[in-house]
């Protein structure tokens, strides 16, 4: 449906909202990384409260193989943000593993604040 992000200080947040192809994903990361506001590395507040699709686990492989391939992303910190007990909650998980594997740091958290204090902490305190 859509993907909305804004650039907040020190992070971007990105919200997914309803069904989102792997296109749409790859997309929104592409402007977001032509952003003049974006900063490297990038931070972001991934919050997947507001969609219920569950991508293939392939398409997960694949993001995280394009970002972690994108210089823009490349060393990244993600804190994703998702309902506990939900598919989006454990495919989150899923990818975050698969971020690590590309060079990027991901943990996901089912409360906002939690999620955001963990990715504005210093990098080195992953």
């Amino acid at each position: 449906m859509s993907i909305v992000y804004s650039f907040e200080d020190h992070y971007v947040l990105v919200t997914p909202i309803g069904f989102n192809t792997f296109e749409d994903v790859s997309t929104t990361f592409e402007m977001i990384a032509a952003d003049p506001s974006f900063n490297r590395p990038a931070r972001v507040l991934f919050d997947g409260r507001q969609t219920n699709y569950g991508p293939p686990g392939e398409e997960l492989e694949m993001l995280a193989e394009f970002l972690g391939r994108h210089d823009a992303f490349r060393g990244s910190r993600w804190a994703i943000i998702a309902i506990p007990d939900t598919l989006v909650f454990a495919l989150s998980r899923m990818y975050a593993a698969l971020a690590e594997d590309h060079g990027m740091y991901a943990e996901t958290f089912t409360d906002f604040e939690a999620g955001r204090a963990w990715l504005l902490q210093p990098h080195s305190a992953h």
